[in-house]
């Protein structure tokens, strides 16, 4: 039997980026961790840019402080991003040199941001990671939790952290309830190469099936795209030849970038959205995808799974400058609330534009087509707008701040 401070389920982004914070943090970095995944450790690759991310302004100050970042060896910044709706005049750009920021946001490979971070985690004597581990029963008590492995070998936490994504075995055996409804619609994911380049500029297109995402890669011709479209259609697409797919492809994006062609094999995912009604059961928590999954529409899901850490990491902190209990309700509540808002009003965001885009009458497209238009006129609002994608604005982590304080 053995006993550590902290036991962090699930090797991603997340879960490896909470454990690199709390090994970190001044009053937390005496914790002994162990972070469990029933998946393979993260092998040294060149990046694929297969499955991507679109991380804002906060998500990079957060794994700058944890000198992850300028390991990344490709992570094309976009300058600009424009947003328009098919068959209308409705449309909208965003600049970062008028909104005075080098840029937008970054288009980061996701699994070489999860081999960076465990790069980093191996240098660590307080981590240690376990991957190839299956967990046959978790019991959380009102001290301690106790995991039963597969092999027979018995772990005990006081804290224990389900990182472990959309389909959270944690969660499931906390019998934490949950809110689900499924979108209707499948997500394409692809890389391609366009006949003209992307000038570093994010582009997405609302078509009558959902949106069309273009996300600019460091080929200047290369972008990686996410098609949100019927299930009936994505797997129509997936199934295409090349030149039945690139033809619908340039038409779906009115040849905005001229002839798109697709680059290795596409990937197709159903769109769900999950939200834990409850996040947390005496001394275990959610976070990330474990807790809530959203639209991709946004692009905001990596960004909002590494703010719930942040946040978990810094209550921790706070706790134990206090000399408090590593684990307590208050603490746990605190964290709840605080993530919590941030999740809701990022799901109701979406579920307003996925609606909002919906309806094909001629007077919901003429309304949206002239509220973009007039949006695009008023520099306010739309700083305004991009402050919150940019992770400027909102109750921030403090080490995600755009003045960062070292915890």
């Amino acid at each position: 039997m053995q006993t550590s401070d902290v036991v962090i389920v699930g090797g991603g982004s997340a879960g490896l980026t909470l454990a690199l914070l709390l090994a970190t943090g001044e009053h937390s970095k005496h914790l002994s961790i162990q972070l469990l995944d029933q998946g393979p450790a993260p092998l040294p690759q060149p990046a694929t840019f297969q499955r991507v991310s679109a991380l804002n302004l906060a998500s990079k100050r957060l794994l700058e402080q944890l000198a992850v970042w300028p390991q990344l060896t490709a992570n094309p910044a976009y300058q600009r991003m424009e947003v328009w709706e098919a068959d209308s005049f409705a449309r909208i750009s965003f600049d970062a040199a008028s909104l005075g920021h080098p840029a937008l946001g970054f288009i980061v490979d996701n699994e070489q941001l999860r081999q960076q971070l465990y790069a980093r985690v191996q240098q660590l004597p307080q981590i240690s990671c376990r991957f190839g581990v299956t967990i046959k029963e978790i019991s959380a008590g009102d001290e301690q939790n106790l995991l039963q492995l597969a092999d027979g070998q018995i772990l005990l936490a006081k804290l224990l952290v389900g990182a472990d994504g959309a389909n959270s075995f944690v969660r499931q055996q906390l019998q934490l309830p949950i809110a689900f409804w499924d979108y209707e619609q499948h997500a394409l994911v692809a890389t391609i190469r366009t006949a003209e380049p992307h000038q570093q500029t994010a582009r997405q297109v609302f078509l009558p099936a959902g949106p069309l995402a273009l996300l600019p890669l460091a080929d200047p011709h290369l972008c990686s795209i996410v098609w949100s479209t019927s299930p009936q259609h994505a797997a129509s697409l997936h199934a295409a030849s090349s030149a039945s797919f690139s033809q619908q492809l340039t038409s779906a994006c009115n040849a905005v970038l001229g002839m798109a062609e697709l680059v290795g094999e596409s990937s197709v995912y159903p769109l769900t959205m999950r939200y834990a009604k409850q996040w947390f059961r005496q001394q275990a928590v959610l976070v990330a995808d474990a807790a809530h999954t959203i639209h991709p529409l946004a692009g905001q899901g990596m960004n909002l799974g590494l703010m719930d850490v942040a946040a978990l990491a810094e209550l921790i902190n706070q706790q134990l400058a206090r000399n408090l209990p590593l684990v307590e309700q208050r603490l746990l509540r605190q964290y709840e609330r605080w993530r919590k808002s941030e999740a809701q009003q990022m799901i109701a965001a979406m579920e307003l534009f996925k609606r909002g885009f919906g309806s094909q009458l001629k007077l919901p497209k003429l309304v949206r087509a002239v509220g973009m238009k007039l949006t695009d006129q008023l520099p306010l609002l739309k700083e305004k707008i991009m402050a919150a994608a940019l992770g400027n604005s909102g109750d921030l982590p403090q080490l995600a701040r755009p003045e960062v304080i070292k915890l």
